[in-house]
C-alpha cells in the first residue's frame, strides 16, 4: 500500500508514482511523511501534492499537525514552507487555502485541475456538521478501520443532528454498519441492519446484501422466506444466486482456501508437523485479522455513499 514505489534518477530526481512520471524538483525525505488512515507514505513535496489532490476527501484539520510541520521543515528542508503553512492554518482555520497553497508549491498541476479541486472542496465545507461527521465514517470503512467507523456511525445516530437525515441517508448509514458487522462477521448483527437498512432507503444494494449473508450460512429456509416477504422476482432470484456462486468460484482461487483444501493430504502423508504448524498459523493470521478488522467475505458487502453524501 505504499504510495512511494520510487525509481530515483540522480540527475532529475525522477520518481515513478501510480504509473505517472513525477519530476521532484526538491530534497527527497529520508523518512516519508505517513498517513495512517490510507497506510500512505509520501517521500517529496510533488509526492505531497499528488495525494492530497487525489485523497481530498480523507483530508481534515487533524492532517496538518505538528508532525506534518516538522517532515516538511526538517525532511524536505523547507523551513520557509513549514512556515507559511503554519500561519495560513493559524490565521485561517480554513484548508481551502493551505492546500492551494501546498499544490501551487509542487508546480504540478495546472490551473484548470486546482480549480476543479477548489469546487470539490467548497462542496465539502458546503456540507451539514453530520453530513461531514458520515464522510468521516465512509473513510475509516473505506480503508478498513472499522472500529472507529462503527464508532462514528453510533455518535451520529444517537446525536440531535441525526432529526436532520432523510430516511435514505440515515437507512445508508444502517448499511454501512453492516457492512463493518458482515466484514467482522458479526452475521446476525449484519443481516438485522441491512433488513433495517432497506426498509429505510429502499436501495437494492442493502437487500441484495442480506440475501447474499443468508446464502452464506446456508440459511436456505429464511433465504426462500425473504424472496417471498420481499416479492423478488425470479431473474433477480437467479441473478443473486449466480453472484453468489461466482463469489464462490473466486474464494476456492484464494492461497488460504488451497492451503484448507490440502490439510487432509498433508496429515494423511504424515506429516503431522507440517498439518498442525499450518493450522496454527492460519489460525493466529485469523486472529491477527479479526483484531485489525479486516477479516474478508465471499460476499464482499458494499459500503454505500462512500462519497459522503
Amino acid at each position: 500500500k505504499v504510495f512511494h514505489d520510487a525509481l530515483v534518477a540522480f540527475a532529475e530526481r525522477r520518481i515513478i508514482t501510480m504509473g505517472k512520471l513525477i519530476l521532484c524538483a526538491g530534497s527527497l525525505a529520508k523518512e516519508p511523511l505517513h498517513f495512517v488512515l490510507t497506510d500512505t507514505c509520501v517521500y517529496s513535496l510533488e509526492e505531497l501534492g499528488y495525494y492530497l489532490y487525489h485523497n481530498i476527501y480523507t483530508i481534515t484539520m487533524d492532517t496538518f499537525d505538528e508532525t506534518f510541520f516538522r517532515w516538511v521543515e526538517l525532511e524536505l528542508k523547507r523551513p520557509d514552507l513549514s512556515e507559511k503553512w503554519f500561519n495560513i492554518l493559524q490565521e485561517n482555520q480554513d484548508l481551502k487555502e493551505l492546500i492551494i497553497s501546498i499544490l501551487g508549491a509542487t508546480d504540478y498541476f495546472t490551473k484548470l485541475e486546482i480549480e476543479s479541486l477548489i469546487k470539490v472542496i467548497d462542496q465539502i465545507n458546503g456540507l451539514l456538521p453530520v453530513q461531514r461527521r458520515k464522510m468521516e465514517g465512509d473513510n475509516c470503512l473505506r480503508y478498513g478501520d472499522f472500529d472507529k467507523a462503527l464508532q462514528v456511525y453510533k455518535d451520529i445516530l444517537v446525536s440531535d443532528d441525526a432529526s436532520v437525515l432523510s430516511a435514505k441517508e440515515y437507512g445508508n448509514i444502517l448499511h454501512n454498519i453492516g457492512v463493518i458487522h458482515a466484514q467482522m462477521r458479526s452475521f446476525e448483527r449484519a443481516q438485522r441492519e441491512f433488513v433495517r437498512a432497506y426498509s429505510l432507503n429502499q436501495e437494492e444494494e442493502s437487500l441484495r446484501e442480506y440475501l447474499l449473508l443468508l446464502r452464506l450460512q446456508n440459511k436456505e429456509k429464511e433465504f426462500m422466506q425473504a424472496v417471498l416477504e420481499y416479492d423478488i422476482s425470479e431473474e433477480k432470484v437467479q441473478e443473486y444466486n449466480g453472484a453468489f456462486e461466482q463469489m464462490l468460484a473466486d474464494a476456492e482461487k484464494t492461497r488460504e482456501y488451497r492451503k484448507i483444501k490440502g490439510l487432509p493430504a498433508l496429515k494423511e502423508s504424515g506429516k503431522v508437523g507440517d498439518y498442525y504448524y499450518t493450522i496454527d498459523t492460519m489460525i493466529f493470521n485469523w486472529k491477527q485479522q479479526y483484531k485489525h478488522g479486516i477479516c474478508l467475505l465471499y460476499t464482499s458487502p458494499s459500503p454505500r455513499d462512500i462519497s459522503g453524501s
